[in-house]
């Protein structure tokens, strides 16, 4: 049974989506781009996300098996790269089963691909640690890592790394990374992957054979204000209703721990939002959220299932836009998405957006934007 009383939702702009991802693989247009589809397509829904760009795109990423698996159940047919690669070694008859290409990038990993028989002959990638410090092989393992693979892996192989400082555009750390990727390819002849979406867009000689693109895909920049020929569009819409208006008194107190008081006579609409829906409990008095066309502070602090707005300056008679000055039980709110930026929220959060998109949580259905 799907039935939902509450109208709180995550609308995903599927439209906007591949708008997204085709002005991003325009940019780089000589390298094939991934989607990443991890943690649930950054909280999109993924199979909604691989459903709406299954025509477009080569390869999708995930970060675990398991979620490679949970694509194939819902009827994802394209090739899925493990970016995390095997935890088990019967993960590598996994990924040759169901087409899946695997990461490579501990010793771990490498002596389960040698075990194996007949050899593995899936795709593999290898990670290549060029100072991220994560995962991925020292530069200066890859000559005895390429050693213990067959040619015919070699022949397929691509190599990997990622960027720690793509987005700061007067790092010189970028160029430094990739030119140690390169030396590499350039040795082996491989094909390689380096720029992730910030890299994408800051440094156009790292797209490479194969660029990864996550946040962007989703209608986020990853480079602050940088201006772009092609505005992203926000994917995610994320919204709930008022479930109650009332006013309070100037000296009284709105929500837990009594840490906002009304100055003045104040209206109060209260949210079908809050932490438990992945709406940031830390959020600041002040937050903006959006009804009826018109911007409304968030007050009080956030509580599981509810948050609590200031919208007297929207009830104003004497406004002139009739809309916002008759906001009623059942009115829609906007959290974060086209009218309000989720790194608006995410500031007044301390927080960034990654984490705020991927911690709405389930209980908040995504829908399809008509």
């Amino acid at each position: 049974m799907n039935y939902s009383s509450r109208l709180t939702q995550a609308v995903i702009d599927l439209d906007a989506l591949v708008k997204n991802y085709q002005y991003i693989d325009n940019l780089a247009s000589n390298s094939n781009t991934i989607a990443v589809i991890k943690a649930d397509a950054y909280g999109h829904d993924a199979a909604k996300v691989a459903r709406a760009l299954s025509a477009y795109v080569n390869l999708f990423a995930v970060g675990f098996i398991d979620e490679a698996l949970a694509l194939r159940s819902d009827g994802i047919d394209n090739t899925v790269l493990i970016l995390e690669g095997p935890f088990k070694e019967s993960d590598f008859q996994i990924a040759i089963e169901n087409n899946f290409s695997l990461m490579l990038h501990s010793d771990y990993q490498i002596e389960w691909l040698s075990a194996m028989s007949p050899d593995f002959s899936g795709d593999i990638w290898l990670k290549v640690d060029t100072g991220m410090n994560r995962l991925g092989f020292h530069v200066e393992q890859v000559d005895d890592i390429m050693l213990q693979l067959t040619e015919q892996q070699i022949k397929k192989l691509v190599l990997c790394s990622h960027f720690s400082t793509a987005e700061q555009l007067n790092s010189t750390k970028p160029l430094e990374q990739l030119d140690k990727l390169k030396k590499l390819v350039s040795q082996y002849d491989c094909k390689f992957s380096m720029a992730n979406s910030a890299g994408i867009l800051n440094w156009p000689t790292s797209h490479g054979d194969h660029t990864r693109l996550g946040l962007a895909l989703y209608g986020l920049s990853p480079i602050g204000e940088s201006p772009l020929s092609q505005p992203l569009i926000p994917v995610m819409t994320l919204q709930a209703n008022i479930i109650a208006i009332h006013t309070v008194k100037a000296g009284e107190y709105v929500g837990y721990g009594d840490i906002w008081q009304a100055q003045r006579e104040t209206i109060i609409a209260t949210v079908a939002i809050g932490y438990a829906d992945g709406y940031p409990r830390n959020a600041k008095s002040g937050t903006p959220v959006f009804i009826k066309g018109a911007i409304a502070p968030l007050v009080g602090r956030v509580s599981m299932d509810m948050v609590t707005v200031d919208i007297t300056d929207l009830t104003n008679t004497d406004l002139d836009n009739s809309d916002i000055s008759n906001i009623i039980i059942g009115d829609t709110v906007e959290l974060w998405g086209k009218n309000i930026s989720i790194d608006t929220v995410a500031q007044n959060s301390d927080t960034i957006n990654y984490e705020l998109l991927t911690r709405v949580s389930k209980r908040v259905p995504k829908v399809i934007a008509t």
